[in-house]
């Protein structure tokens, strides 16, 4: 189904993402995946290790929309978009947008889940639940989705950077922008009391990895790979890094 026939069977079962001819299942499947967990409410009381935490703090004007932080990413990422084009005329432009795809997919899927199961609550709760303004979002703070997206996004053009600019100073250049803007975002979940701190650097390190693995997926340089046996009764997966 996703492979031509002189393709072998195990290469057939990779998860790989980039590949168009997979794509047309895969993200489709990602994205119903975050649709389902999205969609679960999280427990009235947080779970361990959340449980009895003091959530007195104030409400804190966001620092940023989420619009505004997308906008200083796409900021970065058309140039080093354009950089890579005038490098190499048929850069896969496509390819790496798939691949930005599945990494925000996955993310957003470990974030509601995470969210959903453990619904710690924000730094603000007690004080907004006096008020009677508590919602069931405020019982979602762990991890913070703002940084996880933000370092997933940074992550994957970060190796994209790295390996594919021929001008190494030109990497860095672009690499110091897009992580500089992914620290601000995460930061400041944490001073304007959205998040609390291990909330902001749990996110940053699920995100960044979620980014630097899908990017060597589909650059082919690493990735997951599920393979059956014959008979079908054995399955193994394995990760070359």
């Amino acid at each position: 189904m996703f492979c031509p026939d002189s393709t072998p069977a195990a290469e057939c079962a990779s998860y790989r993402p980039g590949d168009w001819r997979q794509d047309m299942y895969t993200i489709p499947l990602e994205a119903l995946s975050v649709a389902v967990v999205s969609s679960i409410k999280p427990p009235a009381e947080p779970r361990w290790p959340f449980s009895g935490e003091k959530t007195d703090k104030e409400r804190q004007p966001t620092r940023h929309p989420g619009l505004f932080a997308a906008g200083l990413g796409l900021g970065v990422s058309l140039p080093l978009t354009a950089a890579l084009v005038a490098d190499d005329p048929d850069f896969p432009v496509l390819t790496h947008v798939r691949g930005l795809i599945h990494t925000h997919l996955w993310t957003e899927f470990a974030t509601s889940s995470a969210k959903n199961y453990f619904g710690r609550q924000r730094p603000f709760y007690d004080t907004e639940l006096r008020n009677g303004r508590a919602g069931i979002d405020d019982r979602r703070s762990f991890f913070s989705g703002h940084s996880a997206h933000s370092f997933a996004f940074t992550g994957y053009l970060t190796q994209l950077a790295l390996n594919e600019l021929k001008d190494s100073a030109q990497a860095w250049f672009f690499v110091t922008l897009l992580n500089g803007v992914a620290v601000w975002v995460g930061a400041s979940r944490a001073v304007d009391h959205q998040h609390n701190w291990s909330d902001v650097l749990t996110g940053a390190v699920v995100g960044g990895g979620t980014g630097y693995l899908i990017y060597h997926q589909v650059a082919r340089s690493s990735g997951l790979s599920v393979q059956f046996s014959p008979d079908g009764k054995k399955v193994t997966l394995s990760a070359a890094l």
